[in-house]
């Protein structure tokens, strides 16, 4: 009765968003094969000799596109690579004028579009970077190019690197709130924010760890793309950034200073032959269905309840491509208006077992980017990646991030993958809560409890936890530290003992990971499917269709399953999930996962590029 409540609800909803929905609709959804058949467009026969394509790479890149479907469009990686690999094989492109503007991605992400970039290069394309401005990261991509050009008016904002942690013990002090929590590892930090007013020796030993390394990268990438630049005048111009656009003309930081109309005309000048700068390579013409009348009613519900994938290449090999991405949760109902991505065991569950169990899928690559969550839940995950990896090959690729719960679910994995700037490792648990009393108190709040059972209290939030529920929760938790080393230390071929050296929350880049034997290749995705390929006995140029698991729900199974959950289960608050690179803001989600499950394995700090 409440479902079909909520569905009458809903119809007038429905029906004023029919348009959006069409429009949104008409972009039509990427294949995800290893072959792109976006080739074939009705202006091919006008297409001229030689081609220079606009590419444009702007804010944030997600790993998925989030399932509610009236979102803003949100571009992915893997889209952006595959057109890069389109163009590779296009012998009419003689060039790539790349854009650059604002971009929202990390470490891991950066490094994998710049070996694509170089790719471009090494296939005898022209790459020329064009920035209207930018900061650290975007002025790292561009340095890939050939060439780059800025807008006279705008600026590098070349900088060093910075690492920020911000401490609330002194606000929850003037607030009489307490945090009474514990954490299993000499570096695992992410309690020391509500602990502590100040870094400790351990963390300030990792956090400089860190930056060391990613310093040295950054400088190591100016110094490769810039021909008349190595790494000490790298160092010297990072301390005088940033630069206005004279200043980083006058330094060798970029080639030219050009508004783009500018660029493009000095491009088709000086080519020897006939050339087109174009913006929409690769996209179909679209049109906006006709809805109206019953007829396009239908045909709106069509598209609504339609989850069609291409169909995969007749006789080609499979491999399945997972995608683990967001903050690890237990099975709670998601609302399919949400954009943010989490992971729960049901749906990685059922992934790798529909992996596990289809025969023509020969190899599995998961692709992880999460900063961990729920202890428990990352267990299940792992268990599962455990039976698949003993039944087929399995080859974990890890982007900018992939740390605490995130390498938990990982370390099961014959292969894993890393780029030199993915965070990684933080092994060690954390768990405990606010005690709110003096708050409550503070603002004219009380409560009466009333319990049955010695323990009833480990979980209130009106009281500091009594000496045996303390001991209780470090017992659960010094065990479920052993048990994260004790599997890690099997995945990886090493001793317990070699492994808690290099846990205890320590986190560390994919470059250190590699070096210390936590992760086993350097590279991105291309890198884990190529390990994949060789796995089944292919050569990495063979091609194979990518199959991308979980399958996409539809709009309406989505609804009627965020419902059907919201009937079964107590209603419970939520709280917004931050994204991991939403800084200090992301803590309300750890103490919300505190308040319902105790203990946690989550990355310590956040790692973000500006």
């Amino acid at each position: 009765m409440q479902k079909a409540i909520k569905l009458f609800w809903l119809l007038p909803f429905i029906t004023l968003l029919t348009w959006s929905f069409a429009f949104a609709q008409a972009e039509p959804v990427e294949p995800e094969t290893s072959t792109d058949s976006l080739a074939g467009t009705s202006d091919e026969q006008q297409t001229p000799s030689r081609t220079y394509v606009e590419l444009s790479i702007r804010g944030p890149l997600a790993e998925v596109k989030p399932t509610f479907v009236f979102s803003p469009s949100v571009k992915t990686l893997r889209s952006i690579t595959k057109q890069i690999d389109k163009i590779r094989k296009d012998d009419e492109v003689a060039g790539v004028l790349l854009k650059i503007h604002g971009l929202g991605i990390g470490w891991a992400k950066l490094q994998e579009l710049r070996d694509k970039i170089i790719q471009l290069r090494s296939d005898g394309i022209e790459v020329i970077s064009y920035l209207e401005s930018g900061g650290n990261v975007e002025y790292l991509l561009a340095c890939a190019a050939d060439q780059i050009v800025l807008m006279p008016a705008g600026m590098v904002g070349l900088t060093g690197l910075r690492a920020e942690v911000m401490f609330y013990s002194g606000l929850l002090d003037k607030l009489e709130v307490k945090a009474d929590m514990y954490a299993v590892g000499k570096y695992k930090s992410a309690i020391e924010p509500f602990t502590r007013d100040s870094m400790s020796d351990a963390q300030r030993e990792a956090m400089n760890a860190i930056l060391d390394d990613l310093y040295e990268q950054q400088v190591e990438m100016i110094a490769n793309g810039r021909g008349e630049i190595d790494a000490a005048l790298a160092v010297n111009l990072i301390d005088q950034g940033p630069f206005t656009a004279e200043e980083a003309y006058q330094a060798k930081l970029v080639d030219g200073l050009q508004y783009y109309d500018e660029l493009v005309k000095s491009v088709e000048e000086r080519a020897e032959e006939r050339i087109e700068v174009v913006s929409d390579y690769g996209k179909r013409s679209t049109q906006a269905p006709d809805l109206t009348g019953f007829t396009g009613f239908m045909r709106f519900f069509s598209m609504l309840t339609s989850s069609k994938r291409p169909d995969a290449g007749i006789g080609k090999p499979k491999i399945a491509l997972i995608y683990a991405t967001g903050p690890i949760m237990s099975d709670t109902p998601v609302s399919p208006f949400t954009t943010e991505q989490v992971i729960t065991p049901g749906t990685v569950a059922k992934a790798l077992r529909e992996a596990r169990e289809d025969s023509d899928i020969q190899a599995v690559v998961m692709r992880v980017d999460s900063p961990g969550g729920s202890a428990i839940a990352s267990d299940a995950i792992w268990r599962e990646v455990l039976l698949t990896q003993r039944e087929k090959p399995f080859v974990v690729s890890m982007s900018d991030i992939a740390g605490s719960g995130g390498y938990y679910i990982a370390m099961a994995a014959g292969t894993i993958v890393a780029e030199p700037g993915t965070i990684t490792g933080s092994i060690g648990v954390l768990g405990g809560k606010l005690n709110l009393k003096g708050l409550y108190n503070k603002i004219g709040l009380t409560k009466e409890v009333i319990t049955r059972g010695k323990n009833a209290n480990l979980y209130s939030d009106y009281g500091d936890f009594t000496p045996t529920e303390r001991e209780r929760l470090h017992k659960l938790i010094e065990t479920i530290y052993g048990d994260f080393v004790r599997k890690a230390a099997e995945g990886r071929d090493k001793t317990e003992a070699e492994i808690h050296e290099l846990a205890q929350g320590r986190i560390w880049t994919g470059k250190q990971a590699k070096e210390i034997g936590l992760v086993d290749e350097l590279g991105g995705l291309d890198t884990a499917l190529t390990i994949a390929k060789k796995q089944i006995e292919l050569d990495p140029t063979d091609e194979v269709d990518i199959i991308i698991l979980p399958k996409p729900k539809t709009f309406f199974e989505t609804l009627i399953e965020d419902m059907e959950m919201e009937i079964q289960l107590p209603v419970t608050p939520h709280l917004p999930i931050p994204t991991p690179l939403e800084g200090s803001l992301s803590s309300l989600y750890w103490l919300h996962l505190f308040g319902n499950e105790s203990v946690a394995a989550v990355m310590p700090f956040e790692i973000v590029i500006r």
